[in-house]
């Protein structure tokens, strides 16, 4: 594996197999690695990449960081030469003896430490999948001052992963240390779980299958026409005023779990978890209609709502069944969803007075519905509805 040198880019360090993946623990200089730098960002539109938008403000503070406090950075950047380029024309390993040690680990998928270096042409590029807003600080200085164009920027570079399997390391590194937003964090193992039966077993065993099955329902249930289209702000999408969303898709996801842990749904197809509901939702948009027209002025399909009323979700399924009633008549569910409106209580009203308030207003954005925060909220908030509620017993027929 080891060639004549290239007469390009040279990285030096620790160089190591680790189960078959060739790794180096190395410094290059800043200027070298912000010219070879890539960040794959996840594009809402395409589904395609993994990563967070950057945050200017992020970026500017690493800027001062290194600037203004004279930081140091300890800590590497995450990077990887992506399989595709990992071609002996353009990227070339050359190991500082025990050649064969480390060529056996490779092909064995085993384990060795040594040293050496990676030799690259200038069209290789180095995507970082951890550490983008610090590699974009010391970016914004390089563009404004040439004296950091040597500054030691420490790598831990993989050799050869490619997009899925970065994918995967830049997840398992920010939920398991830094932690990434929920929302991409999730997103990102429903994408991996589609391409990977064995983190799909896991995920059943581990009795985490429902996030997945989760967004699978979202997806599908954006796609009917009903109270929710066009409700959900994707990763790395910016709220805008009037753009008519009212809840982030993970918290949406999140929701739903009383709802998927249900026997009949935990193997139902994500269609079928879908229509009933939006059945479910178009009953209760009947019974109350005003919240659904002027949404983002109303919790009742912000984060509050949606949590309490999935919570009370399957006692509804129940009293419709054993009223005869199909799962996917929104007239059943206005049924047993009749005496919603009747939900009621305290607020102060804008000139500071406390005023009762009912039907649409209960759930009018600052209003009663607003001050079930939190789980216990949340809770409080599903038992309050739970109570305006027949009971599945009531209906049963011996």
């Amino acid at each position: 594996m080891s060639k004549q040198a290239l007469a390009t880019i040279q990285i030096a360090g620790a160089l190591c197999v680790q189960r078959g993946t060739r790794m180096l623990q190395a410094f290059a200089d800043a200027f070298t690695v912000s010219e070879h730098q890539e960040v794959d960002i996840f594009d809402p539109d395409t589904s395609e990449g993994y990563q967070r938008a950057p945050v200017t403000a992020r970026v500017r503070k690493a800027a001062r960081y290194y600037d203004e406090k004279k930081g140091r950075m300890p800590n590497p950047l995450l990077v990887n030469i992506r399989k595709i380029d990992m071609d002996e024309e353009r990227v070339v390993v050359v190991v500082d003896g025990d050649q064969a040690g480390y060529e056996n680990a490779v092909l064995e998928g085993g384990n060795w430490i040594g040293t050496g270096r990676i030799e690259f042409t200038d069209d290789v590029s180095l995507w970082i999948y951890d550490g983008q807003h610090r590699a974009g600080g010391l970016n914004q200085l390089l563009s404004e001052q040439e004296a950091f164009e040597d500054f030691p920027v420490p790598i831990s570079l993989t050799l050869g992963l490619d997009p899925g399997e970065e994918m995967r390391e830049f997840y398992e590194v920010n939920t398991n240390a830094a932690s990434v937003k929920t929302d991409l964090a999730w997103q990102l193992l429903t994408k991996m779980a589609e391409e990977d039966p064995e983190l799909r077993e896991m995920l059943a065993a581990e009795d985490r299958d429902w996030i997945t099955r989760a967004y699978a329902v979202v997806d599908e249930l954006e796609k009917l026409t009903g109270p929710w289209q066009g409700r959900f702000q994707e990763a790395n999408r910016r709220k805008t005023r009037g753009d008519g969303v009212t809840i982030p898709k993970p918290q949406f996801a999140r929701s739903l779990k009383p709802v998927l842990d249900m026997p009949s749904f935990k193997r139902a197809e994500a269609s079928i978890v879908a229509a009933v509901l939006n059945a479910y939702w178009s009953g209760i948009k009947q019974v109350m209609p005003e919240p659904f027209d002027e949404a983002q002025d109303f919790v009742l399909q912000k984060g509050s709502g949606a949590v309490a009323l999935h919570r009370v979700l399957p006692q509804v399924i129940e009293v419709v069944r054993s009223n005869g009633g199909g799962l996917g008549q929104p007239s059943e569910y206005a049924k047993v969803m009749k005496d919603l409106p009747t939900l009621e209580g305290e607020s102060v009203d804008n000139d500071g007075q406390l005023s009762t308030r009912s039907g649409a207003d209960f759930w009018r954005v600052g209003s009663v519905a607003s001050g079930f925060s939190g789980d216990a909220g949340r809770r409080r908030l599903g038992l309050l509805i739970q109570s305006r509620l027949p009971s599945p017993a009531e209906t049963i027929q011996l």
